[in-house]
């Protein structure tokens, strides 16, 4: 088990990135990316790799050599250490408490629904959309950090993002990695974020050690050294969002004296479930939860998670008092949690949002380019 620290983390590296450019943040930036960047480099590249956290890289590190060759250090990530809240921090600088875009699912009280908030469906169903406009964009906006740099450029340096959500919509690694090169070009400084789904992607449905898992990052490692050696006065900085862990699953429905105590479904992720519990149940839930799983989950009330700080520091969104229930679980082990018994099969092999090391832990590597 490990508790994120911020002044380590994704966070305080995309801290640094604002510093660098002259953006002030309350929050404290990474020291191995600060010293980097002293000298300074027509070009900035920051690629993230989701869900390429240090004990994934270690696994593969055969077919990684490039990638563990310019490791310098290890980051924590947010909390929880999830997409969803890992991604919204490295866009907008902010930590999850801040920006409130805390995991997958969360309770909008406007649709009386837990809201798969990326794609703004609700949680559970075939893709039906939760609202005719987007919840999460609409009540939890932030700037983005492309926007707070070219804010104060003045023409001289220049920010874009490059991933397949964005503008410019890579199809691979390899066009990614192509496309950052062509954008280094440019005549004014630039400072280019990447974003590629993968290995997160695969290492759901195959696990974290599957050998297409080390096809990947084999292709992630020669696609990134190949940019590095056509790259000039460039500094690359890489990392993740988050790790994964193979797991296991308990279904709450196999527990109904606990499923009567919630005042509705559980929310925010497998391995961080945000818990409502009904008025005069809560003594009963604490007992049972912890009888049941103190071994596999760490039970927080909304007020001891709050006081220590887990989803990070800074002024509260008022979002999160909605979506942090009575209690919150945190997975310690490799169990997550589904709310309905289905078949093993059809859920995720490996995932994520947890506080063990394999989910929180993520690597820094810098790559500095004459």
């Amino acid at each position: 088990m490990i508790y994120p620290k911020y002044e380590n983390s994704t966070l305080s590296a995309i801290t640094s990135i604002l510093k660098y450019y002259g953006i002030d943040s309350q929050h404290v930036s990474q020291k191995a990316i600060d010293e980097a960047l002293k000298k300074k480099y027509k070009n900035i590249v920051f690629m993230i790799f989701d869900g390429m956290g240090e004990s994934i890289l270690e696994s593969h590190k055969e077919v990684a050599r490039f990638l563990t060759e310019h490791h310098r250090t290890t980051l924590s990530s947010v909390f929880p250490s999830t997409t969803t809240a890992a991604i919204i921090s490295l866009e907008s600088g902010l930590s999850p408490i801040e920006h409130g875009w805390l995991g997958w699912s969360l309770y909008f009280k406007e649709v009386d629904a837990n809201v798969s908030v990326f794609p703004n469906t609700l949680s559970g169903s075939q893709g039906e959309p939760a609202a005719d406009y987007h919840l999460g964009r609409r009540h939890m906006p932030y700037q983005d950090v492309l926007d707070q740099i070219n804010g104060i450029s003045h023409g001289k340096f220049h920010a874009v993002r490059v991933s397949p959500f964005s503008d410019i919509k890579p199809s691979s690694v390899s066009e990614m990695c192509e496309k950052v090169i062509s954008i280094s070009k440019e005549q004014k400084e630039t400072c280019i974020f990447t974003y590629w789904p993968q290995p997160d992607f695969d290492m759901h449905d195959l696990g974290t050690k599957h050998e297409k898992i080390s096809a990947i990052m084999k292709d992630i490692n020669n696609q990134v050294q190949d940019m590095c050696s056509k790259l000039k006065d460039t500094l690359v900085i890489i990392t993740a969002d988050h790790g994964l862990i193979d797991t296991k699953w308990r279904f709450l429905m196999d527990y109904p004296e606990l499923v009567d105590c919630f005042s509705r479904r559980p929310s925010v992720e497998t391995r961080a479930s945000s818990f409502f519990i009904k008025e005069g149940f809560t003594k009963q839930f604490k007992l049972l939860f912890n009888d049941l799983f103190k071994d596999e989950f760490l039970l927080f009330s909304k007020e001891e998670i709050l006081k220590q700080n887990l989803f990070g520091t800074g002024v509260p969104h008022e979002r999160c008092n909605d979506f942090i229930g009575d209690y919150v679980a945190v997975a310690i082990s490799n169990y997550s949690f589904e709310y309905n018994r289905v078949d093993e099969n059809t859920l995720f092999k490996a995932t994520h949002a947890g506080l063990t090391e394999e989910e929180m832990n993520v690597p820094l590597i810098i790559v500095p380019i004459k």
